[in-house]
């Protein structure tokens, strides 16, 4: 089985010059915690509802002055479409993350979350291992 199996494709994205509050409000609206960055097409970042909250509020900034350009997240794990499900679980474990943004290129085709992998997994021991390692404190 492959990303592309299980992947979500119908996504809600937005662009680096959007304020944090707009990027809350699509988050909301889609009851997301996780939302792709696009520009021209390309994936350039993911902002979650956590940078906004520890990168900007927590901080004491505006979330209506403040872009998500300037709190998104770059360095960024992904996977291909034909990425098998075990491979984008390891890299879940090894990185910590809890979603893989899915692209062909530089574009985003779609996101595979661990609750998708956990779903459609038949491996309880794995996605177990998963959820363990990703959940540990950042190293």
């Amino acid at each position: 089985m492959t990303v592309g199996d299980m992947m979500t494709k119908d996504l809600i994205t937005c662009s680096p010059d959007e304020t944090l509050a707009q990027a809350a409000q699509k988050m909301a609206s889609g009851d997301i915690g996780c939302c792709p960055v696009v520009e021209n097409g390309q994936l350039v970042g993911v902002i979650t509802d956590r940078d906004i909250t520890v990168r900007a509020v927590a901080r004491g900034l505006d979330p209506n002055s403040q872009h998500v350009r300037e709190m998104m997240s770059t360095n960024l794990v992904t996977v291909t479409p034909d990425t098998s499900v075990e491979d984008a679980c390891r890299l879940m474990m090894d990185y910590q993350v809890r979603r893989l943004p899915v692209v062909e290129g530089n574009r985003l085709v779609g996101m595979v979350s661990l609750a998708d992998l956990a779903i459609d997994l038949e491996e309880e021991e794995m996605v177990a291992e998963v959820v363990e390692k990703v959940s540990m404190p950042a190293r």
